[in-house]
């Protein structure tokens, strides 16, 4: 019997300004051993020549500059809506900022084609070696589950791995650092919103996929590399805070009803004051104006770029 071609995998990728994290990612994605992928760089309005510094670096990959920076959503957008109108059977999002195990994308691929139910799988992130003095194999991600406060988090973060998460698992949503979407669950409920500019777009997709009968996995033996120095409490950047709490709000507003919705407005408020003390007690004080910003740019109806720029986090 003839054995069944491998499926076709578009993989984005989304450039900002950041070539030397990109040309990492893309070295170690040209030594992947599955043999079907159409890579995928969307270049999100770069003002440091790195789009064409990739593009004459690289090649046999398909380059997209988008015309404005959009975001992590609708950056991706543009490379999901590319990869299906050339067939792709599957989507693979992964962030710039990462490099690939070369056996990475099978377990994907096969989580993914055992259950026609699954949406979108996962696999386990780990930091990369150089963001944690060496030491290899510190877990970033490894699933997630829902906190008390309604909020999500990841299993595992700072976690030395010694095979207490190698068993796959249904999860809320698949991180969208290494994020692999079924073309058909894309085609029935769309590609990510845009409403949400960057944080919080994957684990709304996930929930609308959850809503039309799919579920999310996590798959432990995909294993990548996250070139990520996340900050310790207190210290994250305006930024982060904004989009993280302004996001969560429209998430909230989004799905959770009935006593979701009132644990959630019950709860998060809280979660959001205690995050604000912590970045009062660091002395960092913009990050903490950027909760009360994100909040009550909210209620305002901001949505994607909306306030980027007033608040001065975009230029343009």
């Amino acid at each position: 019997m003839k054995e069944a071609p491998f499926s076709r995998i578009g993989i984005v990728l989304v450039n900002w300004n950041s070539y030397e994290d990109t040309a990492a990612c893309l070295r170690s994605l040209a030594a992947i051993t599955y043999p079907n992928v159409e890579i995928i760089v969307v270049d999100n309005a770069s003002s440091d020549e790195s789009a064409t510094k990739l593009q004459a670096e690289f090649h046999g990959i398909t380059f997209i500059r988008s015309k404005e920076n959009a975001g992590f959503t609708g950056g991706n957008n543009l490379g999901i809506e590319y990869a299906m109108d050339a067939d792709c059977d599957h989507v693979l999002l992964l962030n710039n900022d990462t490099f690939v195990l070369p056996d990475f994308l099978e377990p994907l691929v096969a989580r993914m084609e055992s259950d026609s139910k699954i949406a979108a799988v996962s696999g386990k992130i780990y930091y990369a070696p150089e963001t944690r003095d060496g030491a290899d194999r510190i877990i970033w991600y490894a699933g997630c589950y829902r906190k008390w406060h309604m909020g999500y988090h990841h299993y595992g973060v700072e976690e030395q791995d010694i095979g207490q998460f190698d068993a796959p698992r249904e999860i809320p949503y698949a991180s969208g650092c290494l994020m692999l979407l079924r073309g058909g669950a894309l085609r029935k409920i769309g590609v990510l919103s845009p409403e949400y500019f960057i944080y919080w777009e994957e684990a709304d997709w996930c929930h609308r996929a959850r809503d039309a009968g799919y579920i999310c996995m996590y798959e432990p033996k995909s294993v990548i590399y996250h070139n990520f120095r996340s900050a310790a409490l207190g210290y994250e950047t305006p930024f982060h805070m904004y989009m993280q709490y302004r996001n969560a709000l429209i998430y909230a507003k989004k799905h959770y009803h009935g006593l979701e919705s009132l644990r959630f407005w019950l709860f998060y408020p809280i979660y959001m004051f205690y995050r604000f003390l912590l970045d009062i007690r660091a002395k960092n004080v913009r990050a903490a104006k950027a909760i009360i910003w994100g909040v009550l740019d909210y209620f305002r109806g901001f949505r994607g770029r909306q306030g980027l720029k007033e608040r001065g986090f975009l230029k343009s």
